[in-house]
């Protein structure tokens, strides 16, 4: 009789087993997705980075204007220090969408200096809701 039962309980594990494949996603302590994604992005390299943008841009069929456009803020943000880098990554997730178009047109329309100031301005206007 014990032996029916420790056959059975394998038999309904194994079952178990094949059907909750995948099930890990689920599971509370797995690794989350966006973790990965991150995680996979900071350990390329710039110029992988810089190929897997343009392969979406290629993709998305993106006009020669509007990847001009993209390239020079992809280029001005890479030129900041990792500090500040991070710290406009933050404020810009805090960002309505309606101020990140503000913010877009402003800085398209600035020059160097200005530019720095309008950073400091959004990052000061975040900054406490960065820090709780």
């Amino acid at each position: 009789m014990a032996a029916k039962r420790v056959i059975l309980a394998f038999c309904a594990i194994s079952f178990l087993q094949t059907s909750f494949a995948g099930f890990e996603r689920f599971w509370i302590f797995s690794k989350d997705a966006d973790t990965e994604v991150t995680d996979a992005w900071e350990n390329m390299s710039e110029e992988e980075q810089q190929a897997l943008i343009k392969r979406y841009q290629s993709l998305k069929e993106v006009p020669d204007e509007t990847s001009n456009s993209l390239q020079q803020r992809m280029d001005w943000f890479a030129q900041l220090p990792e500090a500040e880098k991070q710290k406009m990554r933050e404020a810009w997730q805090k960002m309505s969408l309606q101020e990140r178009k503000e913010l877009a047109q402003r800085l398209q329309k600035a020059n160097p200096e200005q530019r720095t100031q309008i950073r400091t301005e959004y990052i000061n206007k975040y900054k406490n809701t960065i820090n709780n």
